[in-house]
């Protein structure tokens, strides 16, 4: 399978790719001198030596073998994780390198900070958008004004399933691609599922476009793919954990497709769809694994639900999500349901 992008940790020992970063850093450098208009602002690393000698753990993103951006970071005191610097190349700012190094970076880790400059309104919007929070404001003695920010994903929201099949606390958004389980036709399964619209760019409402019918083939080329399609989900879960609802759990969505589940076919008939918005080539976010365990929890507690399943289990060669990143031993554990 072709990578579209690939987080790695970047080794600085690599002659080419230590070029690479600190060309990249020097250009990244001189257009946010520009944006805070602070001259004063230091080069991370001045010449190719700084590069090898750098303490700092470095994630880069890469399209193909060309590096698009990196991320440094370094441990605290306490153990938590400092980002020191996050660096996109300026040629590619808006198309979504910073958050993937980003949600690489935190993978695993529960305190993680970052100082940034208040003026630097992208750069606080793209840590935002990760899971930080604005924590303590000071300035360094020249003057420049910084945001102390830490990492804080969001809690889940709080469940309850109503008569109508509607859970309160979800954003409701009815699709009309949906109708009647047959009697004998329980949700007994949960199918987990990847999605992002555009393809691997997360925060938009393409995904509500789709399951609404409403998604303009002109405004994308890929939506020219998918325009025609008629399908929806029960549930959508956004990287910062947002829980949206499109179809009342007492009827069916059309996610599955042609599928298989134990011998039974035709899995819309006896599931639940769940999309996280993300793809098969980076891993999902700590908000959305807790909204997905409160989501199950909620659902056990009114519906005879046996266990959760990849879209890639139940459609075998046509189907890949929700990829090897999904953490499925997590995911047993916290909803208490087994594959």
């Amino acid at each position: 399978m072709e990578l579209p992008f690939e987080v790695r940790a970047l080794d600085v020992g690599d002659a080419s790719l230590a070029r690479q970063a600190w060309r990249l850093q020097l250009a990244a450098h001189q257009l946010e001198v520009a944006w805070l208009d602070y001259p004063q602002l230091p080069v991370m690393w001045p010449d190719l030596a700084a590069v090898a000698a750098c303490p700092y753990w470095i994630w880069g993103a890469f399209e193909g073998e060309t590096l698009r951006g990196l991320v440094a970071t370094s441990r605290r005191a306490d153990g938590g994780m400092h980002i020191e610097r996050t660096v996109v190349d300026p040629a590619h700012l808006c198309q979504g390198w910073g958050y993937r190094l980003l949600n690489r970076a935190l993978q695993g880790e529960s305190r993680v900070s970052v100082d940034t400059a208040e003026v630097n309104a992208a750069a606080i919007a793209l840590y935002h958008k990760a899971g930080f929070v604005l924590e303590r404001r000071w300035s360094v003695p020249d003057g420049l004004v910084l945001w102390h920010m830490q990492y804080r994903p969001a809690t889940p929201p709080q469940l309850a399933l109503q008569r109508n099949g509607w859970l309160r606390g979800a954003l409701q958004q009815p699709s009309p691609n949906c109708d009647a389980r047959s009697p004998e036709g329980r949700p007994e399964l949960l199918v987990i599922h990847n999605i992002s619209l555009p393809p691997y760019r997360y925060g938009g409402p393409g995904v509500e476009q789709l399951f609404g019918n409403r998604l303009d083939p002109d405004e994308h080329p890929f939506y020219r793919e998918i325009a025609q399609l008629r399908v929806s989900s029960h549930f959508f879960i956004r990287r910062d954990g947002q829980l949206l609802q499109f179809v009342p759990v007492w009827q069916r969505a059309w996610h599955a497709g042609v599928s298989s589940w134990r011998g039974r076919d035709k899995c819309n008939d006896f599931s639940l769809g769940v999309e996280l918005e993300g793809c098969d080539f980076e891993p999902f976010g700590e908000a959305q694994y807790r909204t997905l365990a409160a989501l199950a929890q909620e659902l056990r507690r009114h519906l005879p639900l046996l266990a959760i399943a990849g879209h890639e289990h139940i459609a075998p060669g046509r189907k890949t999500d929700p990829g090897p990143h999904f953490d499925w031993a997590r995911a047993q554990a916290e909803t208490g349901l087994k594959l």
